[in-house]
């Protein structure tokens, strides 16, 4: 029965060593190989280069998106609270008199030109809801 051996590693001087007793046709062949095998990684390290760049691209252009999308929402809850305080105040004028004629709810603002009261009840909550979101200026997204 044959008696097993166990795998001796090389030592870095004995490869060096045998490196020298190869012949020249297959260290051609190595270095070719090997040459070869840098291309292929160099390759496939420019590819992945090319995948990260278009995946930061691609952070940067989701990160537009959001930023539209916050600013959107933002005034849209603007809005809705203008709307909900119309509906408040209207309510509460419904219950406290009968009937309101328009003229009743039409005042002069602060540039002469009418605003109903409805208008300035919008207006307050709408830019209370901006200053509340941290939202400098809100009155300039009212009419956007």
């Amino acid at each position: 029965m044959p008696q097993l051996q166990a795998a001796a590693i090389p030592s870095p001087m004995r490869a060096a060593g045998s490196l020298e007793l190869l012949p020249l046709d297959r260290l051609d062949e190595a270095v070719l190989g090997a040459a070869e095998r840098m291309r292929q990684l160099q390759a496939a390290l420019g590819e992945q280069a090319r995948r990260a760049e278009a995946l930061e691209q691609q952070a940067l252009d989701l990160e537009r998106q959001l930023a539209v999308a916050e600013a959107r929402l933002a005034v849209e809850m603007m809005h809705s609270a203008g709307l909900t305080a119309q509906a408040s105040h209207m309510l509460a004028l419904g219950i406290e008199s009968d009937v309101l004629s328009p003229s009743e709810l039409a005042q002069y603002g602060n540039d002469t030109s009418p605003k109903s009261r409805l208008t300035e009840v919008y207006e307050a909550a709408f830019d209370a809801k901006g200053a509340e979101l941290g939202i400098d200026e809100p009155a300039r997204f009212r009419e956007a």
